[in-house]
C-alpha cells in the first residue's frame, strides 16, 4: 500500500522535474488520491443501501474527472491540472449540496477548496490561483443562496435578522479560510525562497570543488565514482623561481600576486571549456577530454598554454614584474575519480599524469614544451620548434618540442 501511494503521489516527478516544482504537483496528485478513496467510499455506500439513479451516476462521473488529472501529471501539464481541480472540486461539491440538500453540508468543503488553492499553485502561478479562489467563493454563496438553511431556533428572530446573521457567518467563515491560506501561502514561499537559496549557494560551492556533471552524479548517488578517459590532454604550468620570491615579500602580496595570475588561469580553462583540477603551491594542473570527452581536447590545451604565456606576459605589464612560467603538456588516458570523504577534491591518476608533470619539470621558463605523443596530435596546425631528446626523471630519454604558436 505505501508504495502504492509513493507512487501516486510522484506521478510526474523525475530527476528533471525542478524543485520548486515537486512540492505542489506532490501535494495536488495527494488530494486527488484522496478524494478519490471519498468518492469510492460514498459509491459503496450506494451499492451497499440500493441508492441508484442520479447520484450513483454523478459518483461515476466525478470519479472519471477528477481522475484525468493524475494523467495531466503525468504529461507534465501541472498547471491544467491544478485548474482543472479549481473549476472541479467547487463545481462538484455545489452539484452535491444542491442535489442532496442544505443538510448535508456540503457546502462546508468549499472553504476547504478556497483553503486548498493556497497550497496548490505555486507562486509564479498566483493569477490562476487567486481566479481559483474567487471562483470557489462565489460557489460557496451560490450554494447558501440556493439551498437557503431553514431559521431554526427557539428565540424565533424575525427572518431578516435571520438573513444578515447567515449571511455574516458565512463571510466570516469565509475570510477565515482565505485569510488563513493567504497567510499560509506568503510563509511557505518564503520559507521556500529561503531554502532556493541556501540550496543555490550550496550547489555552487559543490561546482566550485567538483566538475558539473561529478556533482550531479554525487548528488544522486554517494558511490564511488571512478572513470577511464583514454584520450585527454593535461597541461601542468609553474612559475619560475617562484620559490625564492616568496622569500622576499609579504604574505598578502604573495597571495595577491597567486590569485591574480591563477584567475587569468580560470577564465582561461572556462573559455576553452577545460577542467582545472588543483593547483599546488604555484603550480596549475588543468586537464581537457575530463569528465566529458572532446575529440579537439589537444587543441584547446595548446590554446590555452599559449593564452597564459599572454596572460603572464599582460600581469607583468600592469605590475612591473617579470615572472616567467614553465607549461608542460602531454596527451594520453587516465582515471579520473573522486577520493576522500572530507574536503574530497576530483583529481587524475595514471602514467600521463606523471609524463605531463615532468614535460613542466623538465621545461624551459617562457616556453611551452610537450611530449611527441601530443605533437603528433598538433602537427601540421601548429608551429613547434623540436627540442630533441631530454633526459627525464623516471622516464629515460624523451623526445620533446617546444609549442611556437598556431
Amino acid at each position: 500500500m505505501k508504495r502504492l501511494w509513493n507512487y501516486l503521489v510522484t506521478i510526474g516527478i523525475d530527476e528533471y522535474t525542478p524543485a520548486a516544482e515537486t512540492r505542489y504537483i506532490s501535494f495536488l496528485n495527494a488530494i486527488v488520491v484522496l478524494v478519490m478513496v471519498l468518492i469510492v467510499q460514498n459509491l459503496g455506500l450506494c451499492f451497499k443501501y440500493r441508492v441508484t439513479g442520479l447520484q450513483t451516476l454523478m459518483f461515476l462521473a466525478h470519479g472519471l474527472v477528477i481522475g484525468i488529472i493524475l494523467l495531466w501529471s503525468k504529461l507534465k501539464q501541472f498547471l491544467l491540472g491544478r485548474v482543472w481541480f479549481g473549476v472541479w472540486a467547487p463545481a462538484f461539491l455545489t452539484s452535491y449540496q444542491v442535489t442532496m440538500g442544505s443538510f448535508s453540508r456540503w457546502d462546508v468543503f468549499l472553504v476547504v477548496c478556497v483553503f486548498l488553492n493556497f497550497f496548490m499553485f505555486p507562486v509564479w502561478q498566483r493569477k490562476w490561483m487567486w481566479l481559483c479562489v474567487a471562483y470557489a467563493s462565489a460557489c460557496f454563496f451560490g450554494v447558501a443562496l440556493v439551498a437557503h438553511v431553514p431559521p431554526y431556533g427557539v428565540l424565533h428572530l424575525p427572518m431578516p435578522f435571520i438573513a444578515i446573521e447567515t449571511s455574516g457567518n458565512l463571510a466570516g467563515f469565509l475570510f477565515c479560510g482565505i485569510a488563513m491560506g493567504a497567510v499560509a501561502f506568503v510563509v511557505i514561499n518564503r520559507a521556500e525562497r529561503s531554502l532556493s537559496i541556501e540550496r543555490d549557494r550550496s550547489e555552487r560551492l559543490l561546482t566550485n570543488i567538483l566538475p558539473g556533471p561529478i556533482a550531479e552524479r554525487l548528488k544522486h548517488s554517494p558511490a564511488t565514482i571512478a572513470d577511464d578517459f583514454e584520450e585527454t590532454t593535461i597541461l601542468f604550468a609553474d612559475i619560475a623561481g617562484f620559490t625564492k620570491y616568496t622569500e622576499t615579500v609579504a604574505p598578502t602580496q604573495l597571495i595577491t600576486l597567486l590569485n591574480a595570475i591563477f584567475t587569468e588561469f580560470d577564465d582561461l580553462s572556462d573559455k576553452y571549456q577545460a577542467e582545472k583540477i588543483k593547483t599546488i603551491g604555484d603550480a596549475y594542473m588543468v586537464v581537457s577530454g575530463v569528465p566529458v570527452a572532446c575529440g579537439d581536447h589537444a587543441e584547446r590545451m595548446a590554446d590555452m598554454a599559449l593564452d597564459m604565456l599572454q596572460a603572464v606576459e599582460r600581469y607583468n605589464r600592469e605590475a612591473g614584474q617579470a615572472f616567467q612560467i614553465r607549461v608542460g603538456i602531454h596527451s594520453g588516458p587516465v582515471i579520473a575519480g573522486v577520493i576522500g570523504k572530507k574536503k574530497f577534491a576530483y583529481d587524475l591518476w595514471g602514467d600521463s599524469v606523471n609524463t605531463a608533470a615532468r614535460m613542466e619539470s623538465h621545461g624551459i621558463p617562457g616556453e611551452i614544451q610537450v611530449s611527441e605523443t601530443t605533437w603528433a596530435l598538433l602537427k601540421g596546425k601548429y608551429r613547434f620548434e623540436e627540442r630533441g631528446m631530454v633526459e627525464v626523471k623516471g622516464k629515460g630519454m624523451m623526445r620533446v618540442f617546444l609549442l611556437k604558436g598556431k
